[in-house]
């Protein structure tokens, strides 16, 4: 099975150019109560037979704002174990000794308990032990970059766990879950499930999973299948202009999200060396798309039209951006 290489030397260069967030933080070791880790005494035939932990091997969990360059991965292995790397990037904060920003990272593994089936399309689990790399509230500056080691964000807090199946349907899966993964989807209205989800019930925190192979093609589907129901939503909506602006931020944040889910793969395939070159590219790429939608915005600043003119401005360069990190990525498969 494909394993990510979670090294701390590769998460200096994750930065991943969305909004940096407030971190969460916890310690190193996030302790479950005797009730929660202990598995739930059940006879051998409410175990159920139809799925394995062997059947997501290859699968690859993602939780992260479809608006910003935090996001969580998460892979399971046949036995039940689990590990993965959370990261949130912040280039605009910046000090003595780290010009190159802010990095809030977690890498952890831990165990869930053998899944038990609820229904046709969801089974339970619980958390054994979860535990992270490094202890909360630490820092150092690694290349010029300073990281804070945070928490495994979407799964802090997790006593239960549910996973859905590929088919669920959408209609009788929580809302709360179906609103972390729906721009995951290529139809956002479809009425079944066509991946893999995670659950975290305690924080309702929802997490997508995509087979290694297809996740990167599924993504950007997914991605071209929104941006053209914004754009036909603009083309042809009765909007009023505070609506359009909304709309317009809408499609700039669909196009920002898939760029920092291509940066996080190319981070990880690429040499230090290929990525270092890749980093400076961006670092200029990221000053030219400001100093573009700050001069697209110049002859109707102060209207009511600025908002939708940047947004515009911001999508359109920031779509070309993605296909370009799309076509870097793909040919470094």
């Amino acid at each position: 099975m494909k394993k990510r290489i979670l090294m701390m030397i590769l998460a200096v260069g994750i930065m991943t150019f969305g909004c940096g967030k407030e971190n969460p933080q916890t310690s190193s070791e996030i302790q479950l109560s005797e009730d929660v880790i202990a598995e739930t005494t059940i006879d051998d035939e409410k175990i159920q037979s139809e799925f394995d932990f062997a059947d997501i091997e290859n699968v690859e969990f993602y939780f992260a704002s479809g608006a910003g360059g935090w996001r969580t991965f998460l892979n399971i292995e046949a036995d039940g174990k689990f590990y993965g790397e959370y990261s949130d990037s912040d280039m605009g904060d910046i000090g003595e000794g780290y010009p190159n920003g802010t990095l809030y990272y977690c890498l952890f593994e831990g165990e869930f308990t053998k899944p038990v089936k609820v229904n046709d399309y969801t089974y339970s689990m619980k958390v054994k032990e979860i535990n992270c790399d490094k202890e909360k509230d630490t820092a150092e500056i690694i290349d010029g970059t300073m990281i804070y080691y945070s928490i495994p964000y979407g799964l802090e807090g997790a006593e239960e766990v549910l996973l859905y199946l590929p088919g669920a349907p959408t209609s009788e899966l929580p809302e709360e879950y179906m609103n972390w993964v729906r721009n995951d989807m290529a139809d956002p209205e479809a009425l079944e499930l066509s991946f893999y989800g995670l659950y975290n019930v305690t924080e309702k925190n929802g997490f997508s999973g995509h087979e290694y192979s297809n996740y990167i093609d599924d993504m950007m589907a997914a991605t071209e299948e929104w941006a053209i129901t914004i754009r036909a939503s603009l083309e042809h909506d009765d909007l009023n202009q505070a609506e359009m602006n909304v709309k317009s931020m809408e499609l700039y944040e669909n196009w920002d999200a898939a760029l920092n889910t291509l940066w996080s793969e190319l981070k990880e395939r690429l040499s230090d060396d290929e990525f270092k070159v890749l980093l400076e590219e961006q670092r200029v790429w990221i000053a030219d798309k400001e100093a573009a939608v700050k001069e697209a915005g110049k002859e109707v600043e102060g209207g009511s039209l600025y908002a939708l003119v940047v947004n515009m401005k911001a999508a359109e360069i920031t779509e070309k951006r993605v296909y370009e990190l799309y076509e870097i990525l793909k040919a470094n498969d």
